[in-house]
C-alpha cells in the first residue's frame, strides 16, 4: 500500500519557507504583524493571543533559522524517507505546539521564540524512537542526542532550549504511543 503523502518533509519544507518569507517581508513591511505572529509569551498568558503557538511554529524573519531548519528536514527526510507519511505532518505540528507550550509554561517571560525546531526534533526523536522500537537500532537515539546537545550548546545560535526539548519528548511520547497501540500498521 502506497503512502498518500510520499514526501510529507518536502511540504514541511515548503510551510516553513513560506512562513520565512512571510517573516522576512514583515519584518520590513510591517514589524506589528510579525510582532502578532512570533510567539511573544506575555501576550500568549495576558492577551490570550493562543495562535502564535502555532504561526511561530512557521514564521520566522531570520534566514539563519530558515537555512538550519530546512538543513534539518531534509536531513530527517534523507535518513527516513517520509516512511511515515500520513503521521508526519501531525506528529511535526504537534511536537512544535508541545514544544511551544513547554516554553510557555517555564519561562512565561522569556524572550519571543519563532521557528520549526520543536517540531523537527519531535520528528527525528518520534524516527529515532521507532526505530529502536522496531529493530533495537540504537544509531538514530544516539544521533538525536548529540544534534540536541549540540543544537543547545552554542548560546550565540539564540536557541529555544524549551522548545528543542518540548519537542524532542512529545516524539518520544508519540513514537512509543503509536508503536504501543497499532505496532507496524501506522506506517501504511
Amino acid at each position: 500500500m502506497s503512502n498518500p503523502i510520499r514526501n510529507a518533509t518536502f511540504f514541511i519544507m515548503v510551510l516553513v519557507t513560506i512562513g520565512f518569507i512571510v517573516g522576512l517581508i514583515l519584518e520590513f513591511v510591517n514589524p506589528f504583524l510579525l510582532f502578532l505572529l512570533i510567539q511573544y509569551n506575555r501576550l500568549v498568558i495576558d492577551y490570550h493571543f493562543y495562535w502564535q503557538l502555532l504561526t511561530s511554529i512557521f514564521v520566522t524573519p531570520s534566514i539563519l533559522d530558515w537555512l538550519f531548519n530546512t538543513a534539518a528536514l531534509y536531513f530527517i527526510y534523507w535518513l527516513y524517507k517520509s516512511r511515515s507519511a500520513k503521521l508526519e505532518i501531525p506528529i511535526f505540528l504537534v511536537s512544535g505546539i508541545i514544544g511551544n507550550l513547554v516554553y510557555l509554561l517555564l519561562d512565561p517571560n522569556g524572550p519571543p521564540s519563532a521557528g520549526a525546531s520543536g517540531g523537527i526534533f519531535g520528528l527525528l526523536s518520534f524516527y529515532a524512537l521507532n526505530d529502536y522500537l522496531e529493530k533495537r537500532e540504537k544509531n538514530g537515539l544516539l544521533l538525536l542526542l548529540l544534534i540536541f546537545l549540540l543544537s543547545n550548546l552554542f548560546p550565540f545560535l539564540n536557541v529555544n532550549v524549551y522548545a528543542h526539548t518540548g519537542g524532542v519528548i512529545a516524539g518520544l511520547l508519540l513514537s512509543l504511543i503509536l508503536y504501543k497501540t497499532f505496532r507496524r500498521d501506522y506506517y501504511m
